[in-house]
């Protein structure tokens, strides 16, 4: 089994480095390889478990499922596939267990036991403090007493941000980095041949984001690829200015997706919108919705709330309208790139601005990771990409784009008598008397009889 790795995965495979990282393009053959690592952990550690996590169960169960099965084909070892708990039994005991990690609830399932080996994949589009928590608060101390070894699995991101970039591209990281692209991989005969065609399908030269960040497997920040533009340094504010606020919420519902709940402020006194509170809860049903609406409201007194009414949305609403006695209005949802992009011009110009808290790190972690799909890109769609999550984002768009920051009248600065701005101010002010003067007067002659003189 071992010998099916090629050259690079073998050379992954063999090291004796505790924590190893994988940073590779697309096609490289990093499924393969977490399959064949998963498996002789399980062979090599009776009656233990050995977890796989990516992003969400979906996720795991489409990467890497199939690939159990066609090595259990191959060479008969007896595993049992469980389908409805994603679980590979052993006869010897050991157990490899598919898993997510979309929230702080998945990530503490993994308590508990001791691994011989972790193996998390996709590490580029998980969460920088949901990736944190699992690793160094729940997975580290689980490697003790088998000592045990983590595999991280990524390619890079558009925002070349995030642990995983920390991790791969850190000096005093505890991390042995290994890269390899899919032209490193003997199993794809016509790879040069099929990367040279998209690439001149898709005009990409050798410098185009794009293609060195998902076919070279190299770090290159890319703004047009992200969806949003956000800062940290830019839009992360420590705290609110002491003026009147008015608030909205955007509410994005799911059930086995999350919903999420973004409390934006804006007030007529500052030209800013910020972001004050953010909540994201999955398997919420209508009620657990309609409490958790009660709760803020009395903390916040809404303006307006703004809901998604895709899917069962509009059904949704109704009941916690009618039932619940709450004013929600239906987001709008047309347009959504068009806006996409009038919100980005906030980001730039500093006008949206994020509380730098624990209440809104959900949002943070979204909306620094998500993509649009390249290869919908690239056929003129604009797609969100599938392995980011964005329900904290779109219920952000939602209510911004109900907010009423943009009301916000400047007021002119007093200029010290006799200044530059000063001159400025009254020249400006005397212009206008003069025109409002012209306006009060007759403005065309023939509107008038004209006069006899004598």
């Amino acid at each position: 089994m071992v010998r099916s790795l090629h050259e690079q995965q073998l050379g992954f495979f063999d090291d004796t480095a505790k924590k190893r990282l994988a940073r590779c393009s697309r096609r490289a053959g990093k499924t393969h390889l977490a399959a064949i690592g998963l498996v002789d952990a399980a062979v090599r550690f009776p009656g233990t478990l050995v977890p796989y996590i990516t992003l969400s169960i979906k996720n795991a169960r489409r990467i890497l499922w199939t690939t159990l099965r066609q090595l259990e084909g191959r060479y008969a070892m007896g595993m049992e596939f469980l389908e409805n708990a994603l679980t590979v039994r052993f006869p010897n005991g050991s157990q490899i267990i598919l898993g997510g990690c979309q929230d702080r609830e998945e990530v503490d399932k993994f308590r508990g036991p001791a691994y011989g080996r972790i193996i998390v994949d996709e590490a580029q589009s998980i969460k920088t403090s949901i990736l944190e928590n699992l690793i160094d608060d729940v997975l580290e101390a689980a490697t003790i007493d088998l000592n045990g070894e983590m595999w991280l699995f990524g390619t890079p991101s558009a925002s070349a941000s995030g642990y995983f970039h920390d991790a791969d591209q850190l000096k005093r990281s505890p991390w042995k980095s290994f890269s390899w692209t899919l032209l490193e991989n003997p199993h794809l005969t016509g790879a040069r041949e099929w990367l040279d065609r998209r690439k001149e399908e898709n005009g990409w030269e050798e410098d185009d984001p794009t293609f060195r960040r998902e076919y070279l497997g190299q770090w290159v920040r890319d703004e047009n690829s992200l969806v949003y533009s956000f800062s940290k340094k830019r839009n992360l504010v420590e705290e609110l200015p002491e003026v009147d606020w008015k608030y909205g919420l955007g509410i994005d519902l799911g059930f086995s997706d999350a919903t999420a709940l973004v409390v934006v402020a804006w007030s007529d006194e500052v030209p800013e919108t910020y972001v004050v509170d953010v909540e994201k809860h999955h398997g919420f049903a209508v009620d657990d919705i309609a409490r958790r609406v009660r709760w803020l409201e009395a903390e916040y007194g809404f303006d307006r709330v703004v809901a998604d009414t895709g899917g069962l949305g509009v059904m949704i609403i109704e009941e916690l309208n009618r039932r619940h006695s709450l004013s929600i209005e239906a987001a709008k949802k047309r347009q959504k790139h068009d806006h996409i992009e009038l919100m980005n011009a906030d980001l730039k110009k500093g006008k949206l601005l994020v509380l730098e808290t624990e209440a809104t790190k959900a949002l943070v972690d979204e909306i620094e990771l998500l993509e649009w799909d390249h290869i919908e890109r690239s056929k003129g769609k604009w797609v969100e990409a599938a392995s980011c999550e964005n329900h904290a984002c779109d219920a952000l768009l939602y209510i911004w784009r109900e907010s009423l920051g943009f009301l916000h009248t400047p007021e002119d600065p007093i200029h010290v008598v006799g200044s530059d701005g000063w001159f400025q101010q009254e020249e400006r002010r005397m212009e206008e008397a003069a025109l409002a003067q012209i306006d009060d007067e007759p403005s065309e002659w023939w509107e008038f009889e004209p006069q006899m003189v004598n």
